[in-house]
């Protein structure tokens, strides 16, 4: 044994060149594999943070993401009173209309700029976000051209830290606060007042999708199946978890 060994070793000497090349081959296949496996372990983690057991997304029948559907304001007067959805503190239907589009913004990675969810909430749709807190000040005010943006947004966008100004749509925004959303993807985003980014991007009427809370967890899927069969809605609803779990199957592939 002592001989094949010796050979081996001695071997791997004089070919040094294509040990070493040998070598990084194997180590850049595995840094590769691990980074692929880290982006889609990110990806399940962010989205199953984000989902809350009792929201259900609702969007217009046919769409597969909510930046490609455009849900019309007058159906939330047809939906907002259906049996099982919640009520705030007030007695208000927990319903929140949404609007979704992408903002470019220059980061300390990418000077020309990155891809960043922008979008716009009411009140009771940042109340609705149980994981959701403010690191630093307030929340936007309505009517207001003011911004919330997520914890990792302030980190790695020098424009988005607080007090700054964006400019977007018609005009300027300020940076009044910093959220923190947990692992969720909320700390990619921006939020702004539904009705202020609305107007000033011309959608006040066909916006993205709704959000509703249900009362329980048996409410949910009665709830989900009574929006699916209203043919005057003619909309797509379900659940938070079920939607963001579609999401990740671009993943699959990985």
């Amino acid at each position: 044994m002592a001989i094949p060994i010796s050979y081996n070793i001695r071997n791997l000497v004089v070919r040094r060149t294509t040990t070493i090349m040998t070598a990084l081959g194997i180590g850049l296949t595995v840094a590769v594999l691990l980074s692929e496996l880290a982006l889609v372990e990110g990806l399940k983690t962010a989205f199953t943070a984000t989902e809350d057991p009792l929201n259900i997304l609702v969007m217009r029948k046919g769409s597969t993401a909510e930046l490609s559907s455009n849900f019309q304001r007058t159906l939330y007067q047809d939906l907002k009173f259906k049996s099982g959805i919640a009520r705030d503190s007030k007695g208000e239907p927990m319903v929140s209309l949404k609007m979704m589009t992408i903002l470019n913004l220059a980061s300390v990675d990418a000077p020309d700029g990155m891809n960043i969810t922008l979008r716009g909430l009411p009140p009771v749709g940042i109340e609705m976000r149980k994981q959701l807190s403010l690191v630093e000040w307030r929340w936007f005010e309505t009517g207001k051209r003011e911004v919330v943006v997520g914890r990792s947004i302030a980190k790695r966008f020098p424009d988005a830290r607080l007090g700054e100004k964006l400019k977007f749509a018609r005009g300027e925004w300020v940076v009044v606060s910093v959220m923190d959303g947990g692992r969720s993807a909320v700390n990619s985003e921006i939020f702004a007042d539904l009705n202020q980014a609305s107007a000033d991007y011309n959608r006040s009427e066909v916006l993205t999708s709704c959000l509703i809370r249900a009362t329980d967890e048996v409410a949910v899927q009665a709830l989900i199946n009574d929006l699916n069969a209203d043919q005057k809605l003619n909309v797509d609803a379900q659940t938070e978890l079920a939607y963001y779990a579609a999401q990740t199957i671009s993943a699959a592939p990985i």
